[in-house]
């Protein structure tokens, strides 16, 4: 009788442990947490995730959103497809398909396609999304444009000084008219000094402006074979932009060069 009892007492001991350890197997797989990929900010469409706008975040296991990313790595350096707020998971149908062939075969056929690189310290980059509109301004003279633009300008305004240093008057004194004929002078330089070359191609007193130049897609990375420059935090952030066939020499001229500004205006027309 005492070894019948003990055996059901044990069998029954047993018992609760395998439905206790069946339990928490369970209860420990559904409360599992992961941690994935959140912003730590608000974003908006066309812009690009940075280390800093993210974070991590833990969902139950069973409520993980399909295609949600784990890795910082998988978000940072790629331009999001929509508007996202703070708090809010990020995937892989969040960011935009921007694969340099995939930018080609939607070019139409007067449309080109050209790459810039830009340093991720300028300020501007923050600023950058895809799909806007963007100028791109000169910081020095183009030296052959100018004599090839400007050649016919410049034999006229040559006429004109010559025909003012012909003119008879006082050399210590200045005219009334001559002060109120300045404003006027000035104002004649600089329309005949603009020249609209095509366009969206302006040349300004010898300075290349290029405008309506749209942004088609964005990458930032770090340079990892100078540990120096890596660890420094600089970077490149290569631009991939579209303009006009005929507007691409212009484009290319001007970028190649170094010598150029990147200016955002809400009208570039």
């Amino acid at each position: 009788m005492n070894y019948s009892y003990k055996k059901y007492v044990a069998l029954a001991i047993l018992g609760s442990l395998i439905i206790g350890v069946a339990v928490y197997l369970f209860l420990n797989s559904y409360l599992e947490k992961v941690g994935i990929i959140v912003l730590k900010e608000n974003i908006s469409k066309g812009e690009v995730v940075k280390e800093n706008n993210i974070s991590i975040g833990y969902y139950l296991k069973n409520s993980l959103p399909e295609g949600y990313l784990k890795n910082k790595s998988e978000a940072v350096g790629k331009a999001i497809n929509t508007d996202r707020f703070k708090g809010d998971y990020l995937t892989e149908e969040m960011f935009l398909k921007e694969k340099e062939k995939d930018l080609a075969k939607n070019l139409n056929p007067d449309e080109a396609l050209i790459s810039i690189n830009l340093e991720l310290k300028e300020k501007i980059v923050e600023e950058l999304k895809v799909g806007k509109d963007i100028m791109i301004v000169s910081t020095e003279k183009d030296k052959d444009l100018e004599g090839l633009f400007y050649k016919e300008n410049s034999d006229t305004g040559n006429s004109l000084n010559n025909q003012n240093s012909n003119n008879p008057g006082n050399d210590s004194k200045t005219n009334a008219s001559d002060i109120s004929g300045t404003d006027s002078n000035f104002n004649n330089y600089l329309e005949t000094s603009t020249i609209n070359i095509t366009e969206n191609v302006i040349l300004i007193d010898g300075y290349l402006i290029l405008k309506n130049i749209e942004i088609l897609s964005i990458k930032n990375f770090q340079d990892k074979t100078n540990s120096l420059l890596a660890n420094s935090g600089n970077g490149l952030t290569t631009l991939y932009l579209k303009c006009r066939i005929n507007e691409s020499p212009y484009l290319s001229k001007l970028t190649s060069s170094g010598k150029y500004k990147i200016i955002i205006g809400s009208n570039q027309d």
